[in-house]
């Protein structure tokens, strides 16, 4: 009798950069939409905070919140790296600065680095910004494993063969708006070439899409529109594959989204406006400069030395200027929440993780959440993310495969923090020390099913300023799952 063996389990994660629960429906993102139907979708998932795409990366990598994995914000400042401003986590001189300062950029063991010691294959193909590509795997290159940037041969890892792609391809198209034709190419190298030369455990494939449309267009506009449906066709396509030989060949797919996006609505600058009130700010501490600022929606303030008494005088400051959002501080003090509740404090956070005012106001298309921003390449009807509104948190998450229930819609919360150790159990690999991530189990056929689960609310007032902070915990777990936060008064 002939037995016959089952495929080992592997794992396609395929990450729509931005894109918001909303958007996926029937008529503008048909086969996203058919996916999370036919398969298990989780309406709760959530990004961590700062919903910035290199935190989620990171999240991604290492299964673990910013607390965990260090990377504090796209661009964060730490006076221990000695620069004159933020790191840029796409500025790639600094980041490797960084790695000497830190003994490694991400503070937890990444995909790349467990599958490598486990004798397991890799892979990553990003059209994100270079920082995207760096944290998608930080040492590849010393590992041999193959990391393709569509930003070239110096951002991606040599195992990845940047010029015989582009010997097959074609050079990588100029980036418009909206960005059709780098989606159509990243798809191409992904199905014509990537999964059949590396092929991978685990691959990442890593849309740019919607998130620069809705950045520089607008949510809702028709370029933003076009865009998504781009990126549906490039995941139809996916799907065809799938059906034709990739789910016989044992290939699960996970889909996800990083982060959404709200509507700007207008600008502060509160360097400008810490200066008029007297406050001695710039860039990186100095001998004229006391506070050193992280600028953004979702922004960060170090103070000099870590002074409580001048920390004190910038709350309170801001507890006065009406376009302030939320406020975090390392212990806590009276009028902010502690930052140990996002789980975003280690020895890299700042003294001050803030944002500008948000609301549930509605864009000229209808579409709701609105925010102020510090983010002058922004312009005012453009997207933003970073802070805590819900629809920023609420990223997109559904999976299929023979591991997974079909017709599934799981409630309890969960996150991007999940993926990395649902994958790995179910390759019968242990999650590491310090993974906060839980395996998802109510989505897997061979899972322990429903969770419980309960919210709780942190709440702060001083002055004129109230706000509060909801979080999801499952089971008592270490991952809280952000619901959402918000300024009261």
């Amino acid at each position: 009798m002939v037995h016959s063996q089952q495929p080992r389990p592997r794992f396609l994660v395929v990450v729509f950069d931005g894109l918001r629960r909303d958007l996926i429906t029937p008529d503008l993102m048909p086969a996203l939409h058919a996916f999370r139907q036919d398969w298990c979708d989780f309406p709760n998932a959530r990004s961590t905070f700062p919903s910035e795409t290199r935190v989620q990366v990171s999240g991604l990598v290492t299964g673990s919140y910013p607390g965990g994995h260090g990377i504090m914000a796209n661009a964060f400042y730490d006076p221990a790296l000695g620069f004159d401003g933020p790191m840029d986590t796409s500025d790639s001189d600094r980041m490797a600065h960084a790695e000497t300062v830190y003994g490694g950029v991400l503070a937890r063991e990444d995909l790349g680095g467990i599958l490598h010691r486990e004798g397991r294959r890799y892979a990553a193909l990003t059209a994100g910004k270079k920082g995207n590509a760096r944290l998608l795997n930080t040492r590849a290159t010393e590992r041999g494993q193959p990391t393709y940037s569509i930003w070239g041969a110096d951002i991606s890892s040599p195992a990845a063969g940047f010029e015989s792609i582009e010997a097959k391809f074609g050079p990588v198209p100029e980036q418009v708006f909206p960005n059709v034709a780098v989606t159509e190419y990243a798809t191409d190298v992904l199905l014509d070439h990537f999964i059949e030369t590396h092929d991978p455990d685990v691959l990442i494939h890593w849309f740019n899409e919607p998130d620069l449309s809705f950045h520089y267009r607008g949510i809702g506009t028709p370029e933003s529109l076009e865009t998504l449906t781009a990126v549906d066709r490039g995941f139809a396509r996916i799907l065809d594959w799938w059906s034709a030989e990739g789910q016989a060949a044992g290939w699960q797919i996970i889909t996800a989204s990083d982060h959404g996006q709200i509507t700007v609505t207008g600008q502060v600058d509160v360097t400008a406006a810490l200066t008029a009130a007297g406050f001695a700010v710039g860039h990186a501490i100095g001998p004229d400069v006391d506070i050193a600022i992280k600028r953004g929606y979702s922004g960060q303030i170090t103070v000099r030395d870590r002074t409580p008494r001048l920390l004190r005088r910038v709350v309170d400051w801001m507890h006065d200027q009406e376009w302030a959002g939320m406020m975090f501080t390392r212990d806590g003090i009276d009028g902010t929440l502690p930052m140990a509740s996002l789980n975003v404090l280690n020895n890299r956070s700042p003294d001050l993780n803030y944002t500008l005012k948000a609301s549930d106001a509605v864009n000229e298309y209808g579409y709701p959440g609105t925010c102020l921003a510090d983010n002058g390449d922004i312009p005012v009807g453009g997207g933003m993310h970073g802070g805590l509104h819900p629809i920023e948190l609420n990223g997109f998450l559904a999976a299929g495969g023979d591991l997974f229930r079909r017709n599934t819609l799981v409630e309890t919360p969960c996150g991007i923090v999940d993926v990395a150790p649902t994958m790995l159990a179910a390759m019968g690999i242990a999650s590491p020390d310090g993974m906060t991530g839980r395996q998802l189990g109510e989505a897997l056929l061979q899972g322990e099913g429903t969770r419980d689960w309960r919210e709780e609310k942190f709440r702060s007032e001083a002055r004129d300023h109230a706000q509060q902070l909801t979080i999801a915990h499952v089971d008592g777990g270490l991952s809280p799952y952000i619901q959402g936060g918000e300024r009261l008064a």
